[in-house]
């Protein structure tokens, strides 16, 4: 053994930290969203902020660290099984929050701009609806803007989308199925996480 070897252990371990912990904490994050909506655009951009700058990036750094490790230890990869199939689940992880995660993320985004701007929209024409109903009747406000603005911000949105009651074809409707979909790689991801932390703990003789 090298005596090198602490050193890229800690480092293995301290990006492992790094790279996979967050991703526990974003169930948490959706459900407070779930609970107030209005947040629910600021959850998506954090979410997607941490893992594009936080959490993908420690995480491509980890075969590096890897295999310095098994060099300083001497370690005969291809007789490590469990090793192996560390790996190869790790590989799986990395393409799946690639080509699937990452890309739903950056469409829920989208949507929620999407929404964004429709609320925006409809609070302009609210706005232009109070204004003539304020000229022609001598009122402060009307009641149909107030329930314009009150029912088409994305907070609004979203929360109908997290009820399960948009019509299909809207963008309530695909910003509920993109949360499932998100939620449900999340968990994919996390047993894959739990999954090579047992291995590279247990080291299982296979």
């Amino acid at each position: 053994m090298s005596q090198f070897a602490p050193v890229f252990l800690t480092i293995h371990i301290l990006t492992a930290i790094v790279a996979f912990g967050p991703s526990f904490a974003f169930p948490l994050i959706s459900g407070l969203a779930a609970k107030e909506p209005q947040h629910g655009p600021f959850a998506i951009r954090l979410i997607d902020v941490m893992e594009r700058r936080m959490i993908l990036p420690a995480a491509l750094t980890m075969p590096v660290s890897g295999a310095l490790l098994v060099w300083s230890e001497g370690i005969n990869l291809l007789g490590t099984h469990w090793l192996l199939t560390a790996i190869a689940l790790y590989v799986v992880a990395i393409v799946f929050a690639f080509a699937v995660q990452l890309q739903t993320v950056d469409r829920m985004l989208e949507v929620a701009r999407a929404m964004a701007a429709g609320a925006a929209t409809a609070a302009g024409a609210a706005a232009a609806a109070t204004g003539a109903g304020a000229g022609a009747a001598g009122f402060g406000a009307s009641p149909l803007a107030a329930n314009l603005v009150m029912t088409a911000g994305p907070g609004a949105q979203l929360a109908t989308a997290q009820a399960g009651g948009p019509p299909r074809g809207t963008l309530g409707a695909e910003m509920a199925a993109l949360g499932v979909r998100a939620r449900n790689g999340g968990i994919f991801l996390s047993l894959l996480v739990v999954a090579i932390v047992t291995l590279m703990a247990s080291k299982p003789g296979f």
